[in-house]
């Protein structure tokens, strides 16, 4: 998951949280192709009580239409990676074309947190990451929030304090 953000690792520097997007970012994949697939499962289960073809291979075919959706959807979901090292936060956006973002911890000022009850109840949410100078960094849907904000506020006080020593 996060072998490019490895490489850009300098030296000395650690990885002490990776993270990705929730399933919730994609849910019309996945609720798409598991209805699909459901649904030529149902299919192929009247397909076997029937002499004709037609349900048997429109099971199938909806099978096939339900993974290709799952697996797209996760294709999707995978492209954007984000790690907190111990001294930046990086996020990773494509796969064939790459948009890299980082943000060196000392100079995060605020870390906000948004969560929607809908987001609360499948425990994801968006961060904002807000540096010196005034300028923004959001990402959403992330995969337990609270930790995320937690992890990068721990790592910004210790890069504040040892900066000030």
């Amino acid at each position: 998951m996060s072998k490019f953000i490895e490489k850009t690792l300098e030296d000395g520097e650690q990885i002490i949280f990776q993270g990705r997007l929730h399933w919730t970012y994609n849910w019309q994949y996945t609720f798409g192709g598991g209805f699909l697939a459901l649904l030529g499962v149902v299919m192929l289960i009247i397909g076997l009580t029937r002499p004709e073809a037609l349900f048997t291979i429109l099971g199938i075919s909806a099978i096939v239409l339900g993974g290709g959706f799952l697996a797209w959807g996760y294709f999707i979901r995978s492209k954007t990676t984000f790690a907190i090292t111990s001294n930046r936060f990086i996020q990773k956006d494509g796969i064939l074309n790459i948009k890299m973002t980082e943000i060196p911890l000392f100079k995060i000022e605020t870390v906000n947190l948004y969560q929607s009850l809908w987001q609360r109840m499948f425990s994801t949410g968006s961060i904002e990451l807000v540096g010196s100078g005034g300028t923004n960094h959001r990402v959403d849907y992330i995969q337990e929030p609270f930790d995320v904000r937690k992890t990068i506020t721990t790592l910004m006080k210790a890069t504040h304090a040892q900066s000030q020593d």
